[in-house]
């Protein structure tokens, strides 16, 4: 018993490592985004979802906000349009809300973000 507990103790344990280095990478890839220039959006958001991602509907009523505020391009990465942008931005997860400022990527979110968040970086 007490090897099986160890062996389950291990286990869970590099899970968690795997999905925080997956994490760190998907965070730094996103990040060489910043500065790429933007052709036909200047300023704005471009949210990156899909319909069956649990984090995506949690973040719905962030994105409501946002279009009171900002205007929102929403693109589903399982669409044909979506998947093209989602490539060329090198999005690898969702939800992802790219904050276009000045026709260029000036913010990459990864993950549930606050509306006042992305608001508060664009007034910057």
């Amino acid at each position: 018993m007490e090897k099986l507990l160890k062996f389950l103790f291990f286990a869970v344990a590099f899970v968690v490592f795997l999905k925080l280095v997956l994490k760190l990478y998907v965070l730094k890839k996103a990040k060489t985004k910043e500065g790429m220039k933007v052709e036909g959006f200047s300023n704005g958001v471009l949210y990156f979802y899909s319909q069956r991602c649990g984090a995506c509907k949690a973040m719905e009523p962030q994105i409501e906000l946002l279009t009171k505020e900002l205007e929102v391009r929403k693109l589903d990465v399982f669409s044909e349009e979506g998947q093209k942008e989602a490539k060329k931005f090198g999005v690898m997860a969702t939800p992802t809300t790219i904050l276009i400022k000045g026709g260029k990527v000036h913010k990459v979110f990864v993950g549930i973000v606050g509306a006042d968040k992305i608001l508060k970086e664009f007034k910057l």
